[in-house]
């Protein structure tokens, strides 16, 4: 795996965050997805990537981070999450 790269896929991601965070999503066609938080009044955009292609490091690393200073999750317990529902959708 290249180190510019996460082990988790832009799918995880989205469906931990919106399904399992509370985050909605939007779309912006052939650019990135928009994710909000209201209850925490967060926004922050990914890159839309190919189906299934890893999260680049440095989003993952903004995305934990986020949810830390915001108080929606401990980057542990993103972790955590991330991992568990990787095994359920093997």
């Amino acid at each position: 795996m290249s180190e510019q790269f996460s082990q988790f896929s832009i799918q995880l991601i989205k469906r931990v965050l919106v399904d399992k965070l509370g985050f909605k999503m939007v779309e912006v066609p052939g650019s990135h997805y928009v994710f909000t938080h209201p209850e925490s009044d967060t926004l922050f955009p990914l890159p839309i990537l190919p189906h299934k292609k890893n999260v680049a490091l440095m989003n993952y690393r903004t995305i934990y981070n986020i949810l830390d200073k915001r108080g929606i999750m401990k980057k542990e317990a993103f972790q955590a999450l991330l991992r568990e529902e990787s095994k359920r959708f093997r």
